[in-house]
């Protein structure tokens, strides 16, 4: 199975990260939140590093094709909490799920973990909706309580597996088979609803986050 010496969950908590707070409630005895304090992220980095392989490293938190980034109130996101150079020295030999935007092309520059499992670009917010459609010629058409539900589904898809992970009850490696299982099971729940005239574009944004789950391996020689 898995095998883990130990688990972390790291939350890279400012004000647009606060709904992942409930990853906190699940796993209160590896939650571990950071913040924009030089000593908050040097403490975290401290505890990556004394992590004995093979160890599940959980990122909760803003992301790029370039890395993973330090928690950031205004929102600008310009610092690394880990670049590619930092997460190939943390993440040697262990299994990472990053829930962060486009960590699944980051995933694709990190050769030192052993499964890794990234996502696309995520949508959590009416700022990051906006953002979108600014850059995108097919607009999307969300409302905030919208984007709160599309939230709370992957969330609880992730919690679901994550604790399925921990337990041993599922192979890493099925991550992605696993919550798109989860997935599918709301979206249905989501297109059966009538009620909803909207209903068609959340379930497109869900099947997006389904489509652009990724899982790598590094072959060790």
């Amino acid at each position: 199975m898995n095998n883990y010496n130990s688990t972390i969950i790291l939350h890279a908590i400012d004000k647009s990260t606060l709904f992942l707070d409930k990853f906190k409630d699940e796993f209160s005895g590896v939650y571990k939140p950071f913040n924009m304090n030089e000593d908050s992220i040097k403490g975290i980095k401290t505890l990556l590093g004394d992590l004995e392989p093979k160890s599940l490293i959980v990122f909760l938190g803003h992301g790029s094709s370039s890395g993973l980034f330090e928690p950031d109130d205004t929102h600008t996101y310009e610092k690394y909490f880990l670049n590619v150079t930092l997460g190939n020295l943390y993440f040697d030999e262990h299994d990472i799920f990053l829930l962060s935007c486009k960590s699944n092309e980051y995933i694709q520059k990190i050769y030192k973990s052993n499964y890794s499992v990234g996502f696309g670009n995520i949508i959590s917010s009416k700022t990051e909706l906006d953002l979108h459609n600014q850059k995108s010629e097919l607009e999307k058409g969300l409302s905030e309580e919208e984007i709160k539900t599309f939230n709370e589904i992957y969330v609880n898809s992730c919690i679901k597996v994550i604790k399925n992970i921990i337990n041993g009850d599922i192979l890493f490696q099925d991550t992605p088979k696993y919550i798109a299982y989860y997935i599918n099971k709301e979206i249905n729940k989501i297109l059966l609803n009538k009620d909803n005239n909207n209903r068609i574009e959340l379930a497109k944004l869900l099947f997006e986050f389904r489509n652009q789950i990724q899982l790598k391996y590094n072959l060790r020689t």
